[in-house]
C-alpha cells in the first residue's frame, strides 16, 4: 500500500500510523507548516507538507499514492462561529477530493464522526443519517456538511467512518479524555447528561487500515465499542482515580449556556474553555450506536473498557496529564 495519512500528527492520526507500520506499511504522512511533528520524527516517516488550503502541497504530496487517508477534517477550536467552520471545513473538502481525482488516488478513507448518525427507534447504525442539516450546534453541522460532500463524491472511491469518543494513547490536546483527566486532578467536571459511544483510537486506526485494504468495504461504518450515559459513566470511574463523586448533571439547557459562555471568555483570553460546545451538543444529543456492521465486515473485535482505560491512563501519566496514583505504605 502507497499512502498518505493527512492529520497524521493527530490522536487518532499518531494511532493510524502505528497500526500502518505494524502491517508493514510506512505511510507519507501530511503536516501543516507550524505542526508539531516530533512524535512523527520518532516513528521515522516521510513527511510532506500537506496543508488543507494549499492545493499545490496536497498534490505533491499525494504524487504516487493509491491510498489516502484523510483524518484531518476541519475542527474549530471554538464552536461560536458557524458560517466560518462551514465555509473552511468545505473548502478544505473540496481540496482534499479534488486533488486526490486529479492525483489518481484509488481509495480515500474519511474520518467523520458518530455525530453525523441520525435518532432511530432502536440503536442507529449505518442507514441512520441525518436527511439535511442537523441544526444541533456547529460541530454537528460540520461534520454533517463534510460526510456529504465525501459521500457524493464519484470521482474517486470515498469509504467513511464515523468513530465514536476515542480514547487512548496519544490523545495531546486532552479531547474526549478531559473529562476522566479532571477526575483524576481532584476536580469535579461540570458535565450533561446523555448518551456517549465509546471505542478505543486503536481499533479505530485498525479499522481505518482494514477499510483501506478491504476488497469490497462498506461505503459508510459506525465504530463504536460500546454505549454509556456519560454521568453514570463518570461515577462508576470516580474511585478508580480516587475521586469523589461527580455533581449531579447539568440540564442540557444549562450545559449549553455555560459552554456558550466558557467559550466567549476563551475567545477573549485564548484560554482553553472549561467545558466546550463541542462536548455539550455531543452529549446531550448523543445517540446510542449498532456498530454490528464494523464486527462482521472487518472481523473487528474491539477492546474492552477496562483495557482502553488501563493505556489511556499510562500514557496520560507519562505525559504528566494526570498524576500517578499514591502508593499507601
Amino acid at each position: 500500500m502507497s499512502a498518505l495519512v493527512l492529520g497524521a500528527g493527530g490522536f487518532l492520526g499518531l494511532n493510524l500510523v502505528d497500526a500502518l507500520l505494524a502491517q508493514g506499511v510506512t505511510p507519507r504522512c501530511g503536516r501543516r507548516r507550524r505542526s508539531a511533528v516530533l512524535a512523527l520524527r520518532e516513528r521515522k516517516v516521510p513527511l510532506a507538507q500537506a496543508d488543507l488550503d494549499a492545493p499545490d502541497e496536497l498534490c505533491a504530496a499525494m504524487a504516487g499514492c493509491r491510498t489516502l487517508f484523510h483524518a484531518a477534517g476541519h475542527y474549530p477550536r471554538l464552536s461560536l462561529d458557524r458560517e466560518a467552520a462551514l465555509t473552511t471545513g468545505l473548502r478544505q473538502m473540496r481540496n482534499v477530493l479534488d486533488t486526490a481525482a486529479a492525483s489518481g488516488v484509488q481509495r480515500v478513507v474519511y474520518v467523520s464522526s458518530a455525530a453525523t448518525a441520525a435518532p432511530a427507534t432502536g440503536p442507529s447504525d449505518e442507514r441512520h443519517l441525518h436527511a439535511c442539516m442537523p441544526g444541533l450546534g456547529t460541530y454537528h453541522d460540520l461534520k454533517w456538511t463534510m460526510e456529504q460532500v465525501a459521500l457524493h463524491e464519484n470521482r474517486v472511491e470515498v469509504v467513511v467512518a464515523c468513530p465514536g469518543a476515542c480514547l487512548g494513547p496519544w490523545d495531546l490536546r486532552a479531547g474526549t479524555s478531559a473529562l476522566l483527566y479532571a477526575l483524576a486532578r481532584g476536580l469535579d467536571p461540570p458535565h450533561p447528561d446523555g448518551i456517549v459511544n465509546l471505542v478505543d483510537v486503536r481499533d479505530v486506526a485498525l479499522a481505518l487500515v482494514r477499510l483501506a485494504q478491504h476488497p469490497c468495504p462498506p461505503r459508510r461504518l459506525l465504530l463504536s465499542a460500546a454505549n454509556h450515559r456519560l454521568h453514570e459513566l463518570l461515577a462508576a470511574l470516580a474511585p478508580r482515580y480516587g475521586a469523589l463523586p461527580p455533581s449531579p448533571p447539568l440540564s442540557a439547557a444549562e450545559a449549553i449556556r455555560l459552554a456558550d459562555a466558557e467559550e466567549r471568555r476563551s475567545l477573549a483570553t485564548g484560554r482553553r474553555p472549561g467545558v466546550s460546545r463541542e462536548i455539550v451538543d455531543l452529549v446531550v444529543h448523543g445517540v446510542p450506536l449498532d456498530a454490528a456492521l464494523s464486527r462482521s465486515a472487518l472481523a473487528l473485535r474491539y477492546r474492552p473498557l477496562e483495557e482502553t482505560l488501563a493505556a489511556s491512563d499510562e500514557w496520560a501519566r507519562r505525559m504528566r496529564f494526570i498524576p500517578s496514583p499514591q502508593v499507601t505504605p
